[in-house]
């Protein structure tokens, strides 16, 4: 079996299996699962919103920590940062909904490199709000909070609102009628052209098949499109572009002063309420060879 036919049957069954798990259950309750959970109240015991204590709080109310008032009664079945995670609602004694993210971590080593980049940015922020140039213009990095429940689980602070870029091109394919994979596929197709001919895969070349593939299936206006779309007014069109820009210049420049790991599509996520932009599994990258 050739190289090509066995992509070709994994793309039939990831697309059988797809559709087999959106038939699924998209929630459950808390209480057919986690019985103490459900019940638990302020009453039962004085316990701090997850995270709560990973930056020190520098104002007067430095002694006034959120505390969880309740669990809310449904858990949600989410597909986040490439696996499948529950997502937790937090109810706290502000009165405010918290939402969590309990993933289960395949690699040990790698989530706590990504914490470690999170904690930096986290002290990096304090820097931006002392200084006046950036505290006025809101430069600040948006860090989630991560709490380590257990060596191979983690809670991750949430929002429903959350989008990639990746989601972005799936309306896209959606919207035209085109599967997800034919910009890869006519990559691939026009590359191996390429070799058939004996022809080396020059820069030229990989230049024209990214025209094409932008002229043809991807054009440059997705993004602005689906921005269109979500923000219809002016005001909060522009307000959103402002936010996307000032936000995607600081993770840029994180990753080049940092030695971050390269930022692609499936990293970065959209908060549509508010236009920040979080990345997820950043990593330092440092090549001592160099």
């Amino acid at each position: 079996m050739g190289l090509h036919h066995l992509i070709a049957k994994l793309k039939k069954w990831i697309k059988i299996l797809e559709a087999k798990t959106k038939l699924l259950s998209s929630s459950f309750l808390l209480e057919e699962r986690c019985r103490f959970l459900s019940v638990f109240s302020i009453s039962t015991a004085d316990v701090e919103l997850p995270g709560e204590f990973l930056m020190p709080k520098s104002n007067i109310h430095s002694h006034y920590y959120i505390r969880i008032a309740q669990f809310m009664p449904r858990v949600e079945l989410v597909q986040k940062h490439n696996m499948s995670a529950r997502r937790l609602f937090i109810r706290a004694n502000n009165g405010k909904i918290y939402p969590y993210l309990v993933v289960n971590d395949a690699c040990l080593s790698d989530s706590r490199r990504e914490e470690r980049v999170l904690q930096l940015l986290r002290i990096l922020n304090i820097y931006f709000e002392k200084r006046k140039e950036s505290s006025k213009r809101h430069l600040l990095f948006t860090v989630p909070r991560v709490v380590a429940v257990s060596p191979q689980m983690r809670l991750i602070q949430d929002s429903p609102s959350v989008v990639t870029l990746k989601d972005v091109m799936k309306t896209h394919y959606v919207k035209k009628g085109i599967d997800e994979d034919t910009a890869v596929s006519l990559y691939y197709e026009r590359l191996a052209a390429v070799q058939a001919r004996g022809e080396q895969s020059t820069h030229q070349v990989l230049r024209d098949i990214f025209k094409e593939i932008q002229s043809t299936i991807v054009p440059e206006v997705v993004l602005k499109e689906w921005a269109q779309r979500t923000y219809p007014g002016a005001a909060d069109y522009w307000t959103f572009r402002k936010q996307f820009t000032t936000q995607l210049t600081m993770l840029q420049f994180a990753e080049f002063t940092l030695h971050l790991s390269r930022l692609s599509p499936e990293m970065l996520q959209i908060i549509r309420a508010s236009g920040r932009l979080n990345v997820g599994y950043y990593k330092f990258e440092i090549d001592d060879n160099k």
